[in-house]
């Protein structure tokens, strides 16, 4: 054994008794050169992690006493924001802005990093090259789309729908979308398995652990747990998705997806737009290092506290960003209620807040105007500020909304106060 496999060895000396899963023998592969030249393989013998069936053991009426401040905000946060989708008249100005900042933040994870603008007219554009980081992240928006419209409930077959829609003609294009992986993958530095930070579940035409681990995560999501608070029970499905990795790429982005769709399906939210991405992003490094305590040392609390934390931050920010999008949504409608052509022009406001890049070509067909007439709308909506021309787009022509743009931008992890935690 060289001193490679014994590095990748001496990671899994961290693992205590508390860790909520077992270690199983794996050999990791890395391509090396000899001395002369040639390319070779080195196998890397290690150990990959795979995890209990949830959920684990633990005292819940100590939890929720241990984090009762935690879940008190949370639930408090998430109830404004419900409150306030319930008092919009149109909740679809809110969804495309909060959707692409959800995928924008959560690809900024992975170290994918676009604007906004980038990503929907990656969205528009069939001619993309498949490494550009802004279809990667509109994919990731998609994704979450794909997931929160769907009637299927937290399953194998949707997950794997999503995952289809986010490798739709990116990186990782060919390494088998919507499909669980056939081979082991480790968490660390590229190319260099002997520094694997943690190695999930194998999986080969033997051993089943995957779709094993997988099936019993869809069985918890989808029973009741009375005793187990919402959040946590959340948490917990989060990090066994992770834990089990069960693709070869994109495997957090669609995690995250996740979390919306489970939180709708439970009820915490009335409307898919309070996530984690944006928190998860910010504290990225504590991020990881929660997950990995759990599986090296079981500490389920020291995760759900930073998830909860995470929601309720993310609910507080979501809430303003939401008050300030029907706010310029209501200035906008009142100076549009003076002009001649209001009823149409105000169809027309809906329509860019929720689909914030647009076309004279493509208004025309949809409100079913001439070409003539869509472009003095627009030309309109430029003079309010509604609208602004793209200008790396020439052929056709094309407009954004530059609110709808701002808030998938906007971060507050810098903005005091504004956090339910002080």
């Amino acid at each position: 054994m060289g001193i490679d496999s014994k590095r990748a060895l001496l990671e899994w000396q961290k693992f205590s008794d508390r860790s909520p899963g077992q270690l199983v023998p794996v050999d990791l592969h890395k391509r090396v050169l000899t001395r002369s030249g040639a390319p070779q393989v080195e196998v890397i013998p290690t150990r990959a992690f795979v995890p209990n069936a949830l959920p684990p053991d633990v005292d819940w009426k100590v939890v929720k006493a241990d984090l009762f401040d935690e879940f008190t905000a949370a639930s408090a946060a998430l109830g404004r924001v419900n409150g306030l989708v319930h008092a919009v008249p149109n909740t679809e100005i809110l969804r495309r802005a909060l959707w692409l900042r959800e995928a924008k933040f959560s690809s900024k994870i992975e170290g994918i990093h676009t604007t906004a603008l980038d990503m929907v007219l990656a969205g528009e554009r069939e001619d993309v090259a498949d490494e550009d980081p802004a279809r990667e992240a509109w994919n990731a928006m998609r994704a979450v789309q794909t997931g929160l419209e769907s009637e299927l409930p937290y399953c194998g077959r949707l997950i794997r729908e999503m995952h289809r829609t986010l490798l739709r003609g990116v990186r990782g294009e060919h390494l088998r979308p919507g499909e669980y992986r056939d081979g082991p993958v480790y968490i660390g530095p590229p190319d260099s398995p002997e520094d694997a930070r943690f190695v999930p579940p194998p999986s080969d035409s033997t051993r089943k652990y995957i779709e094993n681990c997988m099936a019993a995560l869809e069985r918890f999501v989808n029973k009741p747990w009375p005793e187990i608070p919402d959040l946590a029970v959340v948490a917990m499905s989060h990090y066994q998705f992770e834990c089990i990795h069960p693709f070869r790429d994109g495997n957090g982005r669609i995690g995250r997806a996740l979390i919306l769709h489970q939180m709708c399906s439970l009820k915490l939210l009335d409307f898919p737009i309070v996530s984690g991405s944006g928190y998860f992003q910010r504290h990225r490094q504590e991020y990881v290092d929660r997950l990995l305590a759990v599986s090296v040392d079981g500490d389920w609390p020291g995760w759900i506290r930073f998830f909860t934390m995470a929601i309720a931050t993310e609910a507080a920010w979501t809430r303003k960003l939401s008050e300030y999008i029907v706010r310029r949504h209501a200035e906008f409608a009142d100076q549009l209620r003076d002009k001649n052509t209001a009823g149409r022009l105000l169809k027309l406001l809906d329509h860019v807040f929720a689909y914030p890049l647009v076309s004279a070509t493509g208004l025309a067909k949809f409100f079913g105007v001439t070409y003539p007439t869509a472009r003095s709308d627009i030309d309109t909506f430029v003079e309010l500020g509604i609208l602004r021309i793209v200008e790396k787009v020439h052929h056709p022509m094309m407009w954004y909304s530059p609110v709808v743009l701002e808030v998938a931008e906007k971060d507050y992890g810098d903005v005091k106060g504004d956090s339910p935690f002080g």
